[in-house]
C-alpha cells in the first residue's frame, strides 16, 4: 500500500488521479459520518461527494500538521452541518430534557447485543450534533484532541457535551426499556 502521504502530495502537484485512491480509502468513513447526521441515505450520498470535492479544492491548504482523515472529518463534519442547517434540520424530533440519567441497571442488564440495539435506537433521538460528538468518540475513537480539530470545539466543550449526551442516552434508553415492561405487563 501506498504512503498517504505521497499520495496527497501526488494530489497537490496536480495528479487529479491520485485523488481517487484518497476517496476509495476514506469513502467508508466519509459516508459513514454522514449518514449518523442527515439521516438519510440520498442525503448521505450529496453530502459525501460535496466533501470530498471540497477537500479536492482545498487539499494545497493541507500541511499535515494532522493526520488526513481528521482533516478530511472536519471538512465532512462542516460540509453536513451546513447541509443540514440548509434544510433546517438541526432540530430534536422530540424533546427528551425531562429524561432523567441516573439509573444505569437497566442496560447494564442487557446482553451486549441488546444494548446495541438500545444504543443505536437511542442515537436516533439525539441532534446531529450530538450523534456526531458520540459517533466520533465512542464509534470512530477519535481522541478529545481529534474532535477538537474537527468540530472546533474546546475540549472543556467536547467532554461537558459527551458527558450530558451519554446522560441523555441513558434516559432515553432507560425511557424505552420502561415503556417495553408496561407494554409487556399490559399484555401479559
Amino acid at each position: 500500500m501506498i504512503d498517504e502521504n505521497k499520495i496527497i502530495q501526488r494530489v497537490q502537484s496536480g495528479d487529479v488521479r491520485a485523488f481517487s485512491e484518497l476517496v476509495d480509502r476514506h469513502k467508508n468513513m466519509v459516508y459513514s459520518l454522514v449518514l449518523r447526521m442527515v439521516r438519510s441515505e440520498e442525503d448521505a450520498e450529496e453530502v459525501a461527494q460535496d466533501s470530498f470535492v471540497k477537500a479536492y479544492k482545498t487539499i494545497k491548504q493541507f500541511k499535515g500538521k494532522s493526520k488526513f482523515s481528521t482533516w478530511l472529518y472536519r471538512i465532512t463534519y462542516f460540509t453536513a452541518i451546513n447541509h443540514l442547517r440548509k434544510n433546517k434540520m438541526l432540530v430534536a424530533r422530540i424533546d427528551m430534557s425531562s429524561f432523567q440519567a441516573n439509573d444505569k441497571t437497566a442496560l447494564d442488564n442487557l446482553n451486549s447485543e441488546d444494548q446495541k440495539k438500545y444504543i443505536q435506537k437511542a442515537l436516533e433521538y439525539l441532534k446531529p450534533i450530538e450523534r456526531t460528538l458520540i459517533t466520533l468518540r465512542y464509534l470512530d475513537e477519535f481522541s478529545t484532541q481529534e474532535i477538537e480539530k474537527i468540530t472546533g470545539l474546546t475540549k472543556s466543550n467536547i467532554k461537558v457535551s459527551l458527558m450530558r449526551i451519554r446522560k441523555k442516552m441513558f434516559g432515553i434508553i432507560n425511557k424505552m426499556l420502561a415503556n417495553e415492561l408496561g407494554t409487556i405487563i399490559k399484555d401479559y
